[in-house]
């Protein structure tokens, strides 16, 4: 039995597998049966819609759209149960494939999402480059070199574990899939154990196996990435996106490293400077406290933002549908003092998620273009702004009315956190997070970096995220299944408002926006909470950090 992962990546965050050799046709396939059954016609209907909104969201999750995206097509053959035709632009899927992946039962689409996504990425990476190129210059040294089943291997291994990233990044679970789903799929096909111009059955599992591996090493380094940024470590998180990038490249990935920048610039911000919540940083009230860390910090922060611009343009080269990379440009841009200019970038944020109906997008632009208003002296609107947006259950709205009406800066409202700390006695799905650190148990640790460490621990309604380099310099995080059922100390849990959650926590925390939600993360009782974008708490953590000797 395959051990289930039910969390998503964040920011987004966050993206099957399969081996598919190519014929002379340059069609990859996931077989290559000459003596199967050819297909007389496609297929429509139900099966078709299923397997077409699957491709869909693997689309989008896949986040490029520099080449045209491919078309989806199902026929009623059995001699290739998935393949991707480069010539035609078009991932197409057996009907047989689509019944075979339905007797996995509650894991029937992430077996259509492993198929699907593994094709997806040889048509995305340009698998067909080497066969053009050898097709193209039929007598060169260099095209005989090329040519030939050998090329096959690695480009099938790299679709493998890039699409596993790829289907988790679009919410799929295919971890553990492939490995059975390969030979019921060659049982099912009647093939043999060999096929020609394939590695043999066994062989072909065992890549599959260590190609999920793979696929675990760069999903818990996101992972890690991501909780790390919530918490305010950024150089930290830098080390794992990187190590991501080294393999997979997408919009999120360049929107979560420009996100990274504008975070760290605003460390170089006074509260005078920028005393308001952008959509994408750490709230007012922790920002009360900072002050501009040395002389050159205008050079430092104006590098950094710079930067940021340069990551959300590669983000929306990507997708020109991604408003998240517009917003962040928006904030790149007020920071930079060009408030034209990130006025321009919030409307088209604002114009793009109320077209795509994204709630949290459309929302956050609001509350940028409240602070733009507030900026160029317009209180009037910011206040109806922040008013509006609070009724409605955003965090960021009610630390951004607080700024405004002179209630965040008062001495109540900085010193306001818990009189009794409750650090280490939060228990989520029975676990305490002392205890697990005091002996960590981890499924899979990765070196990122030299004397880098992450690490991932699966349990059945929490999940154990890491992050180590020596005693002084560590992240630990527990983190809930989505809408788990269990409830803190003070008797919050998954559905309770975003006014529930601060009556029973009213200290002092930092707000951080995502495109998933909005995280209140409290660094007294060690806890982060996750609002979606009704308002309601979806998630909860317990985390524990140390940053060097100071803690």
């Amino acid at each position: 039995m395959r051990k289930q992962s039910p969390f998503i990546i964040l920011f987004c965050l966050l993206p099957g597998l399969l081996l598919a050799c190519g014929g002379e046709d340059g069609v990859f396939a996931y077989v290559r049966n000459s003596q199967g059954q050819a297909a007389r016609g496609n297929v429509a209907g139900y099966k078709y819609e299923v397997a077409a909104g699957i491709f869909n969201r693997l689309v989008q999750a896949r986040g490029d759209f520099r080449q045209p995206a491919p078309d989806f097509v199902m026929n009623d053959g059995r001699r290739n149960i998935a393949w991707m035709n480069p010539k035609k632009r078009q991932i197409g899927l057996e009907e047989a494939a689509y019944d075979l992946c339905t007797t996995f039962g509650p894991d029937s689409l992430n077996a259509l999402a492993a198929l699907l996504a593994h094709e997806m990425i040889h048509y995305y990476e340009k698998h067909d480059w080497t066969r053009q190129f050898a097709s193209a210059n039929p007598d060169t040294e260099a095209a005989k070199a090329l040519e030939g089943p050998r090329d096959g291997l690695p480009l099938e291994t790299q679709a493998d574990y890039l699409g596993g990233f790829l289907a988790l990044s679009a919410g799929f679970d295919t971890y553990g899939i492939v490995p059975e789903l390969l030979p019921k799929a060659y049982a099912a096909y009647l093939l043999p154990a060999q096929l020609p111009d394939y590695p043999p059955l066994a062989d072909r599992i065992a890549f599959a196996h260590n190609a999920s591996e793979h696929l675990q090493k760069l999903s818990t380094a996101f992972r890690a990435a991501g909780c790390l940024t919530v918490v305010g470590a950024y150089n930290e998180a830098l080390d794992y996106y990187q190590y991501v990038l080294k393999d997979y490249q997408s919009r999120e990935l360049y929107n979560n490293l420009g996100v990274l920048d504008v975070l760290s610039a605003l460390e170089y911000f006074s509260p005078k400077e920028m005393p308001y919540a952008l959509p994408l940083e750490l709230d007012a009230e922790s920002r009360l406290h900072r002050s501009s860390r040395a002389v050159d910090s205008a050079a430092v922060r104006t590098a950094l933002l710079q930067d940021a611009l340069r990551q959300f343009e590669r983000a929306a080269q990507l997708d020109e549908n991604y408003p998240a990379a517009l917003l962040n440009r928006a904030c790149a841009h007020l920071l930079l003092d060009e408030g034209e200019d990130a006025t321009y970038w919030a409307r088209k944020a604002k114009k793009l998620g109320q077209k795509l109906k994204l709630a949290q997008e459309a929302a956050d632009a609001d509350i940028l273009l409240g602070i733009i208003a507030v900026l160029e002296g317009d209180r009037e609107t910011a206040e109806a702004t922040f008013r509006k947006a609070a009724a409605a259950g955003h965090p960021l709205a009610a630390a951004n009315l607080a700024v405004l009406t002179g209630e965040g800066a008062s001495a109540s409202g900085i010193l306001g956190f818990a009189t009794t700390p409750e650090t280490g006695v939060e228990r989520i799905d029975g676990l305490l997070l002392d205890d697990f650190m005091a002996a960590p148990d981890l499924d899979m640790q990765v070196e990122v970096s030299k004397g880098v460490f992450c690490g991932f621990k699966q349990r059945s309604n929490s999940q154990v995220v890491a992050h180590y380099v020596d005693e002084n310099n560590y992240a630990f995080f527990l983190i809930s299944r989505e809408n788990f059922e269990g409830a803190t100390r003070r008797g919050i849990k998954a559905g309770d408002t975003l006014d529930a959650l601060l009556e029973a926590y009213p200290g002092r925390h930092n707000v951080v926006s995502a495109r998933q939600g909005t995280f209140l993360v409290y660094p007294l009782e060690k806890l982060i909470f996750l609002i979606g974008s009704d308002g309601k708490m979806k998630q909860w953590m317990v985390y524990r950090m140390k940053r060097g000797e100071g803690g």
